[in-house]
């Protein structure tokens, strides 16, 4: 029984770090085209602006308090990626601001 769940583990991990090794082996060469360029410019704020919209279409706006912790967290999370131009600094710190606000108001 041990044999085999060693044999197991063993396989997994082969299997889990060739799917990591095998693209950087064999797409080594290749130029990136234009079309992979742009995605990866963009993409950041394209997942910034989804989260947004899904934020907003998910929250219940009927109430004030809620509504106003809401709008102060996206003011401050606007000012924060325009000021440093960090996702995660953005969205780290605007759940916690979030947080505060909704605890306070």
């Amino acid at each position: 029984m041990q044999d085999n769940f060693i044999l197991i583990l063993f396989i997994a991990f082969l299997a889990t770090y060739s799917t990591r090794l095998l693209p950087f082996l064999f797409l080594k060469k290749k130029t990136e085209s234009k079309n992979l360029l742009f995605i990866q410019q963009n993409m950041p704020l394209a997942i910034m602006i989804i989260l947004v919209f899904y934020t907003f279409y998910s929250y219940d706006l009927s109430s004030f308090e809620g509504f106003f912790a809401l709008f102060l967290s996206c003011i401050f999370v606007i000012f924060l990626h325009i000021i440093f131009k960090s996702a995660l600094l953005s969205i780290v710190f605007g759940i916690f601001f979030y947080m505060l606000c909704i605890r306070i108001i």
